[in-house]
C-alpha cells in the first residue's frame, strides 16, 4: 500500500487559474515497501450544478426538487500502466509530471446559495485485488473579464405609468428616464446615472433609491426545465422627500462598484448578470407603491482604456430640467 498519495500544482501557488492557462503539476506516489501497481490516472474535472426546492399542490402540501448541471471539463491523463501483474514497483518516491492547458470558454468558480461551479483534480492509484488509492485536490478558475473586448454603449431605459390604484383613480402619469454614458464598469469605478423625471400626478414622490443589483439565474433541466432568478443589492444611494418644481428634474447619481464576481454568461446553469435599478417611491391612496427603472449593465475586471469613472466623485446634483 502506498505511504503517499498527493497531488501538487506547480505553476500556482494559490491553486487560482485562467482560462487559457495551462495546468501544471505533479502526482507524487511514495511506497515504504515493495508493492504492485496497475494503473496511475489523474483526471481534470469541472461541473456546474444547481438544486431548490419548490412547494406545489393547492395547500402546498408536496416539495418538487429542480435540478440542473452542466459539464464543462472532463479529461483523464494515463501516468502509469502496467498489463503485468506480477512486476513489482520498489520503494521510494516516484513523480509524474502533467501538463493540460484549461479551455478559454471555462467559466469562473462559483459559490452559490443554489448552485455551484467548481473544478477539482483526482488521481487514482490501481492496483491488483486491492482498493484503488484516490486523492483530490480542487482549484479556482477566475475570468478577467476585460471591458475594452465587449461591446459597450450608452444605455438608455424609461418608464411610462399612470399613478393611482383602486379604489383610487389615476391621477396622472410619471415619466422617468435613466441613461448611463457606458454600460461597462469595474470595481471601484462610478456609476454616473441620469435620471430625468417628471410626476404629472399628484403623488407625491417619497424616496428614490438607486441600486447596483447582482442577478443570479439558476436553470434546471430536471424534473423540466425551470429557472429562478434571484437578485442581490450589492450598493445603494437613497435620496429622500423629494419636492419636484414644474417641469421635473435632472438627477445625477454616482454610484461606486464595490468589489463583485465579473458578469458571466459562459456556462448556461448558473449565470451571474448585473443591472442599475432606479426605484421611484410613491404615496399613493391605499399604500406606497413603488415603480422602478432597470438599466443592464456589464462589471469586469480590466476597464476601458478610454474610461476617466475612477476619477470621478460621489456627488449627487439635483436640479430643475425639461424632460421629454
Amino acid at each position: 500500500m502506498p505511504s503517499r498519495l498527493d497531488i501538487v500544482l506547480t505553476n500556482s501557488a494559490d491553486g487560482i487559474y485562467y482560462p487559457g492557462q495551462e495546468l501544471i503539476g505533479d502526482v507524487i506516489v511514495e511506497f515504504d515497501k515493495c508493492c504492485k501497481v496497475s494503473k496511475l490516472a489523474l483526471t481534470i474535472s469541472g461541473k456546474g450544478k444547481t438544486k431548490w426546492y419548490e412547494r406545489r399542490g393547492a395547500r402546498h402540501h408536496y416539495t418538487v426538487t429542480y435540478r440542473g448541471k452542466e459539464q464543462h471539463l472532463h479529461s483523464q491523463l494515463v501516468l502509469f500502466q502496467s498489463h503485468d501483474k506480477s512486476v513489482e514497483i520498489a520503494p521510494g518516491a516516484y513523480k509524474h509530471g502533467f501538463a493540460c492547458r484549461l479551455p478559454e470558454t471555462l467559466p469562473a468558480s462559483l459559490e452559490a446559495k443554489r448552485g455551484h461551479i467548481r473544478y477539482w483534480l483526482v488521481a487514482t492509484l490501481e492496483r491488483p485485488w486491492r482498493t484503488a488509492r484516490v486523492k483530490s485536490l480542487n482549484f479556482q478558475v477566475v475570468r478577467r473579464l476585460d471591458l475594452n473586448h465587449v461591446m459597450l454603449s450608452p444605455v438608455r431605459e424609461e418608464i411610462i405609468e399612470n399613478i393611482g390604484y383602486w379604489p383610487c383613480m389615476p391621477t396622472g402619469a410619471l415619466y422617468a428616464s435613466v441613461e448611463l454614458p457606458t454600460s461597462g464598469f469595474v470595481p471601484g469605478q462610478f456609476i454616473p446615472a441620469v435620471i430625468q423625471i417628471n410626476n404629472k400626478s399628484r403623488n407625491k414622490i417619497t424616496k428614490i433609491v438607486t441600486m447596483l443589483v447582482q442577478k443570479i439565474t439558476y436553470n434546471a433541466q430536471k424534473p423540466e426545465a425551470k429557472q429562478k432568478v434571484k437578485r442581490m443589492v450589492a450598493c445603494r444611494n437613497v435620496t429622500p422627500e423629494i419636492t419636484l418644481p414644474e417641469g421635473g428634474i435632472l438627477a445625477a447619481e454616482n454610484l461606486q462598484v464595490p468589489w463583485l464576481l465579473p458578469t458571466s454568461t459562459h456556462t448556461h446553469v448558473v449565470q451571474i448578470g448585473y443591472e442599475l435599478v432606479v426605484e421611484f417611491r410613491i404615496e399613493s391612496c391605499l399604500s406606497n407603491a413603488t415603480q422602478r427603472v432597470r438599466v443592464p449593465v456589464v462589471i469586469g475586471v480590466i476597464p476601458a482604456r478610454d474610461s476617466n469613472l475612477m476619477e470621478s466623485n460621489a456627488i449627487r446634483v439635483w436640479s430643475k430640467g425639461n424632460v421629454h
